[in-house]
């Protein structure tokens, strides 16, 4: 059977034979014909019948000629069918050849062993002692033809035999020699295949994961960054991507963490957040050595998750804080509340005494929801993620808070496309926007007399992750203020608890969101729509995670 080598570089390899023995053919066919025309030894070849060997070493030097420029425009590609005719031809041109030129004494006959070692590489079963039996056969009837014809001696029988068996032998060796060469090329190609499959894999993995791994050279160029490094340094820049042969420098927030790294080792890196990024990151470092080649590996961790996981001992440490609090602020308070009521409702009460049973009754209920509120904190539960279209929820949303509002409002909802879809808990995603609304329509209204929000959806152009901005036409936040409004009790309202920013900020990392406050004249994602002169200096901004590379732990589609 025809030998069935694996892997591409045992097709090249056969390849390359296949043009080497036509080549050697057209070689030997000329040389061959070359001997008998120049007269060369010509007591040798062609003594017994020069006509016989003109004719064969003419003819078999035009075929193989022919084969030569029949297999070139093909590149040497052939059918085991066709070699095997080949290798027929040749054995009948020689065993001619041969005895034209007085049969073995010529010493043609020992150009049958390059034959037949071709074919035993070519052929790895049967067919090369096939070839090996032809050859050897027509070798002892050509010397018995010569003896019972030419009358020759009968003891040229004896090396006829010799040189069949040598013959097979030689076919018999080839042919071990080339099963295990194809033995250990199968092994290497394995071998080769499971490298090959292990590299994917291990490039899929470095693509797919979520930790970034940055790769540099000792001259800090970089030379392999994945997908998920890429996303957390804010994304290509404009002009110069975050890719391999581009040099470190570009992040020069990712170079100071380096150089502090290798100046002190010891030390833990401290988070940072490149000018483009849209959370904090987490770096480590560690050196490859290999060689004389020294490169350092980076990894890049969003530690939003940590914090997430540090915030939920947090809240459960003051779940059992508040639960006890509260139980025992409560009762005197509704004692207060109560009181209030009572004495709000006597006969004949003086508008001063009803002021001040007004005073109580309304800081009462101040207190009382500032409980509820750090009691709704204590109480967070693992958010029930679904895929929201959020053009269809904005659009009940905006619907339910004009219905429940006690003061008439304007919600304007802009979405490119209503297939839009994030990634989050529809309750906490109604308390963030009814908080982030709430805020905006009073002070659009303590500015302008108007209750009014714009909610924009887009995707950033650095990190394609999808985003709602929030604008309203207030005054905006006093750049003191701004590193302060989600702490938690902060307020510059003298109605407000200071709570409801920290909540809407402490959900939306629970589902894997940001909430950030955009000063206008410092963002580079300005709103493009309607009137910008119209909106404050300054609107907060829900970033979510990808749809798609997010895995819920619940997971259904919501309109």
């Amino acid at each position: 059977m025809p030998s069935k080598l694996a892997g591409a570089g045992a097709v090249e390899f056969s390849i390359r034979l296949t043009r080497v023995y036509a080549f050697y053919r057209v070689f030997l066919a000329g040389i061959l014909f070359g001997i008998f025309n120049w007269q060369v030894a010509k007591d040798v070849f062609g003594s017994s019948s020069p006509k016989l060997y003109l004719t064969v070493s003419v003819l078999y030097f035009v075929i193989t000629c022919i084969t030569l420029f029949i297999l070139w425009p093909r590149h040497f590609k052939t059918s085991p069918a066709l070699t095997l005719l080949h290798l027929l031809i040749d054995v009948l041109a020689l065993t001619v050849l041969m005895h034209s030129s007085g049969g073995l004494d010529s010493g043609i006959g020992f150009l049958f062993l390059a034959t037949i070692a071709t074919g035993s590489i070519f052929f790895t079963g049967q067919m090369a002692l096939l070839l090996a039996a032809v050859a050897s056969i027509a070798v002892v009837i050509e010397s018995i033809f010569s003896v019972m014809v030419n009358g020759v001696d009968k003891q040229i029988l004896l090396p006829a035999a010799t040189l069949g068996v040598l013959l097979f032998v030689t076919a018999l060796t080839f042919r071990m020699l080339n099963r295990r060469m194809l033995a250990a090329q199968d092994a290497a190609s394995h071998e080769a295949d499971q490298a090959a499959q292990l590299q994917q894999l291990n490039e899929i993995i470095v693509k797919r994961m979520l930790t970034g791994i940055i790769v540099v050279n000792a001259h800090n160029t970089i030379e392999l960054i994945n997908s998920a490094a890429i996303e957390l340094l804010g994304g290509h820049r404009p002009g110069v991507p975050l890719s391999r042969g581009q040099p470190l420098q570009i992040v020069p927030e990712i170079v100071a963490q380096l150089q502090r790294w290798q100046a002190y080792p010891w030390l833990r890196s401290s988070p940072f957040r490149t000018a483009r990024s849209s959370g904090d990151i987490q770096a480590n470092f560690t050196t490859i050595e290999h060689g004389d080649h020294k490169r350092t590996l980076i990894f890049l961790e969003d530690i939003r998750a940590m914090s997430q996981h540090a915030q939920q001992l947090k809240l459960a440490s003051l779940g059992r804080l508040t639960g006890s609090i509260a139980h025992e602020i409560r009762n005197p308070l509704g004692a207060i509340s109560h009181a209030s009521q009572l004495l709000s409702e006597l006969e004949n009460s003086n508008p001063q005494l009803l002021r001040l049973t007004e005073i109580v009754g309304n800081n009462a209920a101040r207190v009382n929801q500032i409980i509820e509120n750090i009691l709704q904190l204590s109480r967070q539960k693992t958010p029930a993620f679904q895929k929201l279209y959020l053009q269809k929820w904005l659009s009940h949303f905006a619907q339910d808070m004009q219905d429940a509002s006690a003061t008439p409002g304007t919600i304007d909802v802009t979405i490119d496309r209503d297939d839009v879809q994030v990634i989050f808990d529809p309750s906490h995603l109604h308390q963030v926007l009814t908080n982030l609304v709430d805020n905006g329509w009073r002070y659009s209204r303590d500015t302008t007399g108007q209750a009014w929000i714009k909610l924009v959806y887009h995707t950033l152009p650095n990190t394609n992750l999808p985003c709602l901005d929030v604008y309203d036409r207030g005054a905006g936040i006093r750049e003191k203020d701004r590193a302060r409004i989600f702490e938690p009790f902060f307020t510059t309202s003298p109605k407000g608890t200071g709570l409801g920013l920290y909540l809407a900020k402490e959900l939306c990392e629970t589902n894997y969101a940001t909430l950030d406050y955009i000063c206008t004249t410092d963002s580079q994602n300005n709103i493009t729509r309607g009137e910008t002169d119209k909106l404050g200096p300054g609107f907060f901004r829900i970033g979510f995670a990808h749809p798609e590379r997010l895995l819920p732990r619940t997971h259904q589609d919501h309109d």
